[in-house]
């Protein structure tokens, strides 16, 4: 019987061996590229892809075709690492096309720009769908499970002893069809393919040339400082577009109303090469648009009355129509005829018409033919591939020349830095190394990642084979400081960060304060603050008034982050100097409960003694936000102090301290890690929202305080473990 069964194992091993298969070059390149694509998407498509295939190898760029009917994400992942330590022809990326193994992953939340779901929700909606489980290896996991609902997903823990920052080694992209009712997605996988060949070998010699952006509302605060910053930063990164002959649009969302018909319009521009979306979003949602502004009495009220028939008739079915219209007009002091409209049919259609037009849906693009080569969303879930109808996919596998976009799978952070790079896709990097250097755990390339524009920059090398090629190289590095593209510069530096060159920190000061160009100071004071956060408060203190907008946005933040009372004196500062600017002074509010209320408010009264001021709303702003923020700050403090605190509820509170880190919870989250009277979860949140104080001034006596945890609890244990190296590494 057991040599039954062994032979029926070897059998069953020999057939999953040799359902692989692996379809090598035809060139040889300093570089490689793999197609990942499941048995049945390749028996449907096959002339399709071997047509892809070569178009890729037609571009320079040797590439391997993996075919599986994939059981899991193990043996993609396996085969990758393989074919990235070929040191002929390294891996420089790949794709994933078809229904390929979506990695699920956990515990890893503070890779992502944004997302903080309480892990203790269906699983399906609190873990991450990425593919940073492909590219990049430094990166380790615990298998957890399989989806029993959706077979794809594969569920995986960020094990604690694995690297806890991101640094793909390779890029990735997703070309999985959307599905679509009446549609057969093979079909669809097809037509794209085909459209991928056809723009490679009709335009191949395309630049960028033409770039749209665009923005929607509540974005940013609306900050058309921070608006107008933008625009300045992409005159530096990409100078040709603002002279004769190139074109250049920048578009925002009460341009015109609806904004969504020009949003439309633009995206078919044949001629548009880039287009760069700032809104928030949903899986199938760009929201573009809120209610339209009033510019006149009338329109106030008409305004109103839109207001309450979209509120009334939920209210409605819970108490009645009555007592809803009733309940409505009193609390907002209106006359009830004002809410009766609530149940017109008339009315009630003509408002789900106008609010069908303030966004745009897949619905919308899948007839259309967007033209824009690359789409960049910067909003929430636009990129969720896990989905059958998703946003980001909806652009490419519509008719028309779209190859590539890039969205983010669960929502995303508004204060970042989506450009970064950008200059470099003029420079004909290839889409897939722009997403590599710029994402988060979320951020994913839909498309094919090895699009890239003919170069048309003061570029005189290729910056494809120099950043894989000459990955390390401090040599090579150092001599592109001084080129006279600022985004060159800006990765010289990132390399050499990777490369680990040892005056990185004086570089990077020097850089800031010598540097006249944005997105160099940005990234000199972005590499400082993360990697060396005790030798950047002179930098950090200068960036508060930095000329560039978001340089000062960004640093606000990570001097909240930092902690240190050294900056008190030049937050005041900044604070009276900058704080009408919209959206920096949401970024003041968020964090100036970092440090001593008493301080700060003496601070205040120091630079303003011998000051005369004409209106003091900003100082009386920024005495209530102190003073509130003491306040809620003690109230945490007494309600986490409190023994008949629900567990429930302390898990709330502690994780308020994740997006904000203030100094002076520390201490009473070491305790409560500690505490052996409190529930495990409890004090496993704890040690968890702990290890976001990676670059606090107090992070070394925060790792020593958790290395004197002892507990055998497995989750606890694991949980101070990710913290500690969270901590520790630079």
């Amino acid at each position: 019987m057991r040599n039954k069964l062994l032979v029926l194992m070897l059998c069953a091993t020999a057939m999953t061996a040799s359902a692989q298969r692996i379809i090598k070059p035809k060139v040889k390149t300093p570089t490689s590229f793999a197609i990942v694509i499941d048995q049945k998407s390749y028996d449907k498509v096959s002339a399709a892809v071997e047509a892809y295939k070569e178009s890729i190898e037609a571009d320079g760029l040797a590439t391997y075709l993996l075919i599986d009917d994939w059981k899991n994400p193990e043996a993609i992942k396996e085969q990758l690492k393989k074919l990235y330590t070929d040191k002929k022809s390294p891996l420089e990326g790949c794709v994933f096309v078809g229904d390929i193994p979506i990695p699920m992953v956990r515990d890893a939340q503070h890779l992502t720009s944004a997302f903080k779901m309480n892990q203790s929700r269906d699983w399906k909606e609190s873990s991450v769908a990425s593919d940073r489980y492909y590219d990049d290896f430094d990166l380790t996991f615990d298998f957890l499970k399989q989806d029993a609902d959706i077979p794809l997903y594969f569920y995986y823990s960020l094990r604690p002893d694995s690297r806890q920052t991101l640094t793909p080694d390779i890029y990735s992209g997703r070309i999985k069809p959307v599905e679509i009712a009446g549609t057969d997605k093979y079909v669809l996988l097809e037509k794209y393919l085909k459209k991928v060949v056809r723009e490679k070998k009709e335009n191949s010699g395309n630049t960028l040339d033409h770039l749209s952006m665009g923005r929607g509302h509540g974005y940013n605060s609306q900050d058309r400082v921070a608006w107008a910053g933008e625009q300045i930063a992409l005159r530096e990164q990409m100078p040709q577009l603002f002279r004769p002959g190139y074109t250049v649009k920048f578009f925002d969302f009460d341009t015109m109303y609806p904004m969504k018909r020009i949003y439309l319009n633009e995206v078919q521009d044949e001629a548009l090469d880039v287009m760069l979306f700032h809104h928030h979003g949903a899986p199938d949602t760009q929201y573009i648009n809120g209610y339209l502004a009033a510019n006149g009495v009338l329109q106030n009220i008409e305004s109103v009355k839109v207001f309450l028939r979209s509120k009334i008739p939920a209210r409605a079915k819970k108490i009645g129509k009555e007592a809803a219209i009733k309940e409505f007009a009193e609390r907002y002091d209106v006359p009830v005829s004002w809410c009766e409209g609530a149940f017109d049919a008339k009315l009630q259609e003509k408002d789900s018409l106008d609010s069908e037009m303030m966004d745009i849906h897949t619905y919308d693009i899948h007839p259309l033919h967007p033209n824009a080569r690359f789409l960049l969303f910067d909003a929430c879930y636009n990129g969720s591939f896990y989905e059958k109808d998703y946003l980001a996919g909806s652009y490419i596998f519509a008719d028309g020349k779209t190859i590539a976009t890039i969205g983010g799978t669960v929502n995303a952070l508004q204060d970042k830095w989506p450009d970064e790079f950008v200059g470099l896709l003029a420079a004909g990097m290839r889409i897939g190394q722009f997403n590599r250097y710029t994402g988060y755990l979320e951020s994913h390339l839909i498309g094919d990642p090895t699009f890239r524009f003919k170069n048309n920059t003061a570029i005189d090398f290729d910056i494809n084979k120099a950043i894989v090629l000459h990955r390390g190289d401090v040599s090579f590095w150092r001599s592109k400081l001084n080129h006279s593209l600022p985004d060159v510069q800006g990765m010289a530096l990132r390399q050499l960060q990777y490369a680990d060159y040892k005056d990185m920190p004086k570089l990077l000061e020097d850089t800031y304060f010598n540097s006249d160009f944005f997105v160099v100071r940005m990234e000199a004071m972005r590499l400082l603050a993360l990697h060396y956060p005790d030798q950047s408060v002179k930098v950090l203190k200068a960036a508060l008034n930095d000329s560039y907008e978001l340089v000062r946005r960004l640093s606000s933040e990570l001097i909240e982050r930092n902690g240190s009372p050294e900056f008190i004196q030049d937050l005041v500062a900044a604070v009276l100097l900058r704080g009408h600017e919209e959206r920096l002074r949401f970024r003041f509010e968020q964090g100036l409960g970092s440090f001593d209320t008493d301080k700060m408010l003496q601070e205040m009264d120091r630079q303003l003694a011998g000051k005369y001021l004409y209106n003091d709303t900003i100082v009386k702003n920024f005495r209530r936000n102190v003073t509130r923020d003491r306040t809620r700050m003690e109230e945490d403090i007494k309600e986490l102090n409190d023994p008949a605190t629900k567990d429930r509820a302390a898990i709330t509170t502690i994780g308020v301290y994740r997006n904000h880190p203030k100094p002076q919870m520390a201490e009473l989250l070491l305790k409560i890690a500690a505490d052996e009277k409190r529930a495990t979860e409890v004090r496993r949140f704890a040690a968890h929202t702990l290890g976001w104080y990676n670059i606090s001034y107090i992070r070394a006596d925060i790792v020593k305080g958790l290395q004197s945890i002892s507990t055998s609890e497995p989750t606890l244990k694991a949980e101070i473990e990710r913290s500690i190296h969270r901590l520790s590494e630079k």
